[in-house]
């Protein structure tokens, strides 16, 4: 059994088309997952409990 020794280029080459966009990734009908659709949030359960370098404590 061979294995594929692909490159960048080469996947870039197959999965675009002739404007460098990618095109929608599929085999037998089946998609692949669209990432796009999926919403991003930080830390949807402690919210700013969380300290982070940018924020200053509250000194009065």
């Amino acid at each position: 059994m061979a294995l594929h020794r692909w490159k960048w280029k080469d996947i870039r080459r197959r999965f675009t088309d002739h404007n460098g966009r990618w095109q929608e990734l599929a085999a037998d009908g089946i998609e692949l997952f669209d990432l796009l659709t999926v919403t991003v949030t930080r830390y949807r359960y402690r919210g700013n409990t969380i300290p982070n370098p940018w924020t200053r404590p509250n000194h009065a």
